[in-house]
């Protein structure tokens, strides 16, 4: 049984999680190239409403590495944590390609069956291969802030803030150090140092400052989306890095829901139950084949005008979530049978670096 901590975060998996799958619905469902008429109260509320689930999806990602970071901290390097991660990349990879040829939803080509073995390689997955990479480097990340003191971690904190945050895009080292989108190995190593703080050194922070500076954040996100993606009465969706504000945004909704005492019943368990999964979900609905067959089918423009439009947003991306949940449990099982996972553990003991760092 997870102790009530561990339900916090399982909880927060399965939110970020969700909110990825509404977040990919605005960008490639929707897009940056669809025009909201501004001048008609259907599309304004429209408009409104998806930039509202822009702020809150644009800081998932963070809080999925943050949740790793936090745990990866305290925890035994293993090896078998990154052969699992890319075994799975590999098999969805593999089994999308697969299925969309064998049903001529994808016309046959042996590129593309090609690549499908290589998906860390050909980018197919982006987040994967940056997580492998944080995965290799966080036994030595570790090492180094179990190492340093209260003031030391803070200065290291700072001093790479300086180096990794960007306000804007390009502002102030962000783009020379390459990660001024957030989405480099090394923002998520400085995700890492920022989840680890909160573990090792940070306490209890009063609700009421949290929230206050929650709804602060969560605004000004909000407000600069409407505001720079509106131009002559017409709305374009605009997404922001993973950067600059929305990683202080990540930050206090990470610590907010650290804080919480989520109860243990109904929907919250459902939660719980379901984390396991989510990094499933997340290769599946995001594979490349997938993803453009997926927005494609459902058509989510055609209902960007319209009442019904968040009605659809939301029960689409819950048909998505659930669905890809479903086939994330048939493929563990799958492997529990074969025993793939068996044999992966046995990784640990067999590898000369896993016994590095015993």
């Amino acid at each position: 049984m997870t102790t009530n901590r561990e339900r916090n975060f399982e909880v927060m998996r399965t939110i970020a999680m969700f909110s990825i799958v509404v977040y990919h619905c605005m960008c490639h469902g929707i897009g940056s190239e669809y025009a909201f008429d501004l001048h008609r109260p259907v599309s304004l509320c429209n408009f409104t409403f998806s930039d509202l689930l822009l702020a809150l999806g644009s800081i998932a990602v963070n809080l999925y590495v943050m949740v790793s970071g936090y745990f990866l901290v305290s925890s035994k390097f293993k090896v078998s944590r990154i052969v699992r991660t890319w075994v799975s990349a590999f098999f969805y990879s593999v089994f999308i390609t697969v299925i969309f040829q064998a049903l001529a939803v994808e016309p046959w080509s042996i590129i593309t069956f090609g690549k499908s073995f290589f998906p860390l390689s050909t980018d197919a997955y982006w987040f994967v291969s940056q997580y492998i990479g944080l995965l290799i480097l966080s036994p030595f990340l570790a090492m180094l802030v179990k190492q340093l003191s209260y003031r030391q971690y803070v200065a290291l904190l700072i001093g790479m803030g300086f180096m990794v945050m960007s306000v804007i895009p390009d502002f102030p080292l962000g783009k020379r150090f390459s990660i001024s989108h957030g989405n480099s190995v090394w923002s998520f190593v400085y995700l890492f140092f920022i989840a680890g703080f909160i573990r090792l050194h940070l306490k209890h922070i009063p609700y009421g400052k949290l929230l206050t500076v929650l709804v602060g954040l969560f605004f000004v996100t909000m407000v600069s989306e409407m505001i720079l993606g509106t131009h002559h009465g017409v709305g374009h969706l605009l997404w922001f890095n993973y950067n600059g504000i929305i990683l202080l945004f990540s930050v206090v909704v990470f610590i907010f829901i650290r804080q919480i005492k989520f109860p243990e019943m109904g929907i919250w368990n459902i939660m719980v139950k379901v984390a396991p999964y989510t990094f499933g979900v997340y290769l599946i609905h995001d594979n490349l084949l997938m993803r453009d067959w997926l927005w494609s089918t459902i058509a989510m423009t055609s209902y960007a005008d319209q009442w019904v439009y968040p009605l659809v947003v939301m029960a689409s991306c819950l048909f998505i979530y659930v669905t890809c949940t479903l086939i994330e449990v048939a493929r563990k099982q799958l492997f529990a049978l074969l025993r793939i996972d068996d044999i992966i553990l046995k990784l640990d003991s067999w590898s000369y670096f896993s016994k590095l760092f015993t």
